[in-house]
């Protein structure tokens, strides 16, 4: 379909002729320039007109494409919820529409719920599909749409390259049917979850976090203009915790992110409101979340400044903690393969069982699985070092929500004792060593920068150096190839699905390339037993990316 088609359609296409008229002719082309696919994250791309952008055609083809695939099922069942980015709504509404007319039932959240909440509510409904509206902690013109399956889990690589092929088939996107939204809840095909259901999702978090030790702790929390407020505060109020104050500009729902310049809690700046308020009331634990509150970020007065943790360090926490509370059958804890290995360390030390799997919460939620019916192995947490965590699997992604009560939970023990989770990580690199991290994210625009992506994967596959400033490479790993290769020659397969990622191991560490499979960026991970970490991770990125 060409330009012209899209513009003489774009009346029907929730883009305004203003928004698209004022767009330069360069971010025009753009949108034009390729197709937005359903890939193995879904689909996440700008809003706009055009078939690399995201609006109301698209969203009906993935629509349509989720209809075809449950065709032949009985009473087949689809849960929706949207976050508070532009058109989430609509977009949800939208996918009823067509699933309705294609004699699919719907569950549709009537306001806004997390990435979490909406997991939940698929397994609790007993769906075939859950659709997440979201673009997680993109910037403000993003959107995107998640898929999960019946586990509560997204969709793994078989079932989404199945769904994907559905997608994919429908070419005729102008003139696919629907029920208008209205008629669709008439009908009673579609229906608003029910509050009840909603609540059912705060009980069990409040049922494995029953209460919070009464301290004199001090918390601000910031949802980044997403969703975890009401929520967060409200199950902070019924677990007695009345020492939260909220960045109030921060916690009104704004797909515009007017307060950030990133709604991501793995950033620094986001909390620069968190912090001058933090200051203000002698704060002890600064919290936020990203929009769709599936990740996590926090900040901790530890001898008087705010020391921010990365995703590896509240990883290690939130595993020895773990640990320390748990009894009977073995634990087992799942970390993905750019995840620090301190975490099996510790797991290791303590009888734990360490499973590792690819980069995407949906094979850590592929694991929790496999363990359902395993009598003698009980999950305690899956975590990856992008600041995403589940402690209890009643959801199968990452749930900030019930990370939130449970560090407050850790923080006021140790403020009782005079200890802040600054002190409890630095006994935790006393007993089992100093591993620190370095993440490095280059965006490469443009035809041009895909293919400086795949020179430098291509370059590091083909032709893995034997030293890398000043530390011999001991074994790479190949996880496209999915060959283990050592130094003395010898080489293994690796038993995991094939992934566009290169590890590089060293003695006291490793350096990994991730390409983004939805995004023109390279990810370089940088984790070394350091002193200076911040130098020796900069002299690498500048070897790969400068050199």
């Amino acid at each position: 379909m060409d330009r012209k088609q899209w513009e003489d359609n774009i009346e029907g296409s929730f883009i305004t002729a203003e928004a698209y008229d004022a767009l330069s002719e360069e971010e025009k082309e753009d949108a034009y320039r390729g197709t937005l696919s359903f890939g193995t994250a879904g689909i996440r791309g700008k809003i706009g007109l055009g078939p690399n952008r995201l609006n109301r055609y698209n969203v009906e083809k993935v629509a349509l494409g989720l209809a075809h695939a449950l065709e032949g099922k009985e009473e087949p069942l689809v849960v929706i919820g949207y976050d508070t980015r532009h058109f989430s709504p609509e977009f949800a509404e939208t996918m009823t529409s067509v699933l309705v007319n294609n004699d699919v039932s719907v569950r549709l959240s009537e306001r806004y719920i997390s990435t979490p909440e909406l997991s939940f509510h698929v397994r609790e409904h007993g769906a075939d599909f859950g659709v997440m509206i979201t673009a997680s902690h993109n910037p403000p013109e993003y959107n995107g749409i998640k898929v999960y399956g019946p586990d509560g889990a997204q969709l793994i690589d078989a079932p989404a390259a199945e769904l994907s092929e559905k997608i994919n088939a429908i070419e005729d996107i102008f003139n696919i049917d629907s029920t208008p939204f209205d008629e669709a809840l008439d009908s009673g095909k579609a229906q608003y979850i029910e509050a009840e259901m909603e609540e059912s999702y705060r009980k069990r978090i409040t049922a494995f976090i029953p209460e919070i030790p009464s301290s004199d702790l001090k918390v601000v929390f910031s949802s980044l203009h997403g969703t975890s407020v009401p929520i967060v505060p409200e199950m902070l109020d019924t677990l007695g915790f009345s020492s939260c104050t909220l960045v109030e500009d921060q916690c009104k729902p704004d797909g515009d992110f007017p307060s950030i310049k990133s709604p991501n809690p793995e950033s620094v700046e986001a909390f620069e409101e968190s912090r001058k308020l933090g200051t203000d009331i002698g704060a002890d634990v600064l919290i936020a979340t990203d929009p769709d509150a599936d990740r996590i970020g926090l900040q901790v007065l530890h001898e008087g400044e705010y020391i921010h943790l990365n995703g590896n360090q509240l990883g290690v926490l939130l595993l020895d903690h773990r640990l320390k509370k748990h009894e009977g059958s073995t634990p087992v804890v799942i970390k993905s393969i750019v995840t620090s290995d301190l975490g099996r360390k510790i797991a290791e030390d303590r009888g734990a069982q360490m499973i590792e799997v690819l980069t995407g919460f949906k094979y850590i939620g592929e694991q929790i699985k496999n363990l359902e019916d395993d009598q003698e192995h009980q999950f305690i947490l899956g975590y990856e070092e992008s600041y995403g965590y589940l402690l209890e699997p009643f959801v199968r992604d990452k749930d900030a929500i019930q990370i939130v009560p449970y560090i407050i939970s850790m923080a006021s023990e140790l403020k009782n004792d005079g200890k802040t989770l600054v002190d409890a990580l630095e006994a935790i690199y006393e007993k089992y060593g100093r591993r620190m991290e370095v993440l490095y994210s280059h965006t490469f625009e443009g035809a041009s920068g895909k293919e400086k992506i795949e020179d430098i994967m291509t370059g590091f596959r083909n032709d893995t150096p034997d030293e890398i400033e000043g530390r011999k490479v001991i074994m790479t790993e190949d996880f496209k190839t999915q060959e283990r290769s050592y130094s003395d020659g010898n080489t293994e397969s690796i038993d995991l699905p094939e992934a566009n990622v290169i590890k590089i191991h060293f003695e006291d560490g490793w350096i990994a390339l991730r390409p983004s499979g939805t995004e023109p960026k390279i990810k370089l991970y940088v984790s070394l037993d350091s002193e200076d970490i911040e130098a020796e991770a900069k002299s690498i990125n500048e070897m790969i990316f400068e050199g």
